[in-house]
């Protein structure tokens, strides 16, 4: 990585941003301070902070404290069910070798369901940041990440937590929470294929005496 890279790759970090609900003018500005502190900390919500979130949205709390408590489980039962069926992925050569790369999959799938859980305290099902989608589209075709692996293991953390939340909640809360996943993995699609197709337009563009 030259140093020009590295300038580029800080300055996507800091605008790729997955959570928009902090922004949403539907929610209370005090609910979206929380939401705001939470997501810079990059942590889950507490169990007094999900109170006051399902106190306004009308969400049963005690489910989703429990739902909680399982994030590390259902992060490890995911990673696991890829690399069963994709072992390769991380071995020499493989698209989440050398560790760094898998645990920063495995960090970024936690990351995920942790604001999809933010929208099920609040009954939002779109969540995302817009902006802060296309940055981090520009920062995973800069680091080469595996979207297709990241988006299969997400797929799978989103089907062992609706079964989770199945089990301590109304099934339409759980089928909620698939949406809210499914709604951050669309989204991914979907700003990936647009700077692709960006960068496929570049490539085609013409130059006049080999300057762009």
């Amino acid at each position: 990585m030259n140093a020009a890279s590295a300038d580029q790759i800080r300055a996507l970090a800091q605008r790729a941003k997955v959570c928009g609900l902090d922004e949403d003018p539907t929610i209370p500005i005090n609910l979206r301070q929380v939401i705001a502190t939470a997501n810079r900390d990059q942590r889950l919500l507490t169990a007094e902070e999900l109170q006051h979130c399902c106190q306004w949205s009308g969400v049963d709390c005690a489910p989703l404290v429990s739902l909680q408590d399982l994030v590390p489980e259902l992060v490890n039962q995911s990673r696991w069910e890829l690399l069963s069926d994709e072992p390769d992925l991380v071995k020499p050569g493989g698209k989440l070798h050398p560790q760094e790369r898998a645990d920063a999959c495995w960090r970024d799938c936690f990351h995920f369901l942790r604001v999809s859980l933010y929208g099920i305290a609040l009954k939002r099902t779109e969540i995302t940041d817009r902006e802060g989608m296309v940055a981090l589209a520009e920062l995973y075709s800069l680091l080469d990440v595996p979207v297709p692996a990241l988006l299969r293991a997400l797929a799978h953390l989103r089907q062992h937590s609706m079964q989770a939340y199945a089990d301590l909640c109304s099934a339409g809360q759980a089928k909620a929470l698939g949406e809210t996943v499914n709604h951050i993995s669309n989204t991914i699609r979907h700003v990936m294929k647009r700077h692709e197709d960006n960068l496929s337009d570049e490539t085609k563009r013409p130059r006049l005496f080999g300057i762009n």
